[in-house]
């Protein structure tokens, strides 16, 4: 298991408790988040206090925005609750930034109760992204009907794909096939499509099976 962590983590105590386990780590600076776990899960991490913080300052929503553009599956971590910090804030504001990440960016939001669990769960994510990295997970028994519906259906099967990403790209491309055929760049001017996503899913439609 390899981790990459920003410079800026250092004041944290996770990198000293990370040392401790037998993985390798990689400190700098890191573009988008603040570890990238074998380089295929980006972690955000925010204490409970600079969450709350972030969407006052407006970063949240700009960092949320760059995670679903440039990484390929981020995730928002929180250490310590949100809702019980010395910061008086409206519970309302709190509950839409938490539905804003998971409903609209579809980033995943993962609580963690103290430094030291923060640790187990980013050990824990390295552990799981191993062993399943090949591990095909099966959509459900839902057969679209309509041929919009279908159309969707079958973009939702691409990397990084969700039903808002596949309307958009109908609505920017206007068929199935136009998608297909579209560049690493075409793509990108998708909105929510950064360009590591756009080499993920060109990977997946031209790559030959051997």
């Amino acid at each position: 298991m390899k981790i990459r962590i920003d410079y800026r983590e250092k004041a944290s105590g996770i990198i000293d408790l990370l040392k401790q386990e037998d993985i390798a780590i990689e400190i700098g600076k890191v573009s988008y988040g603040d570890y990238i776990i074998n380089e295929a899960v980006t972690i955000e991490r925010k204490t409970a206090k600079d969450f709350l913080v972030s969407i006052i300052d407006g970063r949240l929503f700009n960092q949320l925005s760059n995670l679903k553009k440039y990484c390929q599956n981020p995730i928002l971590l929180i250490e310590g609750n949100p809702y019980k910090t010395e910061l008086h804030f409206e519970s309302n504001a709190i509950r839409g930034a938490l539905l804003s990440a998971q409903a609209i960016w579809y980033i995943p939001t993962i609580f963690s109760q103290s430094k030291r669990d923060t640790k187990d769960i980013l050990l824990m994510i390295g552990k799981q992204e191993e062993t399943f990295v090949d591990v095909i997970p099966l959509r459900g028994g839902y057969r679209p009907k309509r041929i919009k519906s279908k159309q969707l259906y079958l973009l939702q099967g691409l990397p990084q794909v969700g039903s808002m990403l596949a309307k958009r790209l109908m609505e920017h491309f206007r068929s199935v096939t136009n998608v297909m055929n579209a560049s690493i760049k075409e793509l990108s001017e998708v909105e929510g499509i950064g360009e590591i996503s756009a080499k993920r899913i060109r990977e997946v439609l031209d790559a030959e099976i051997e």
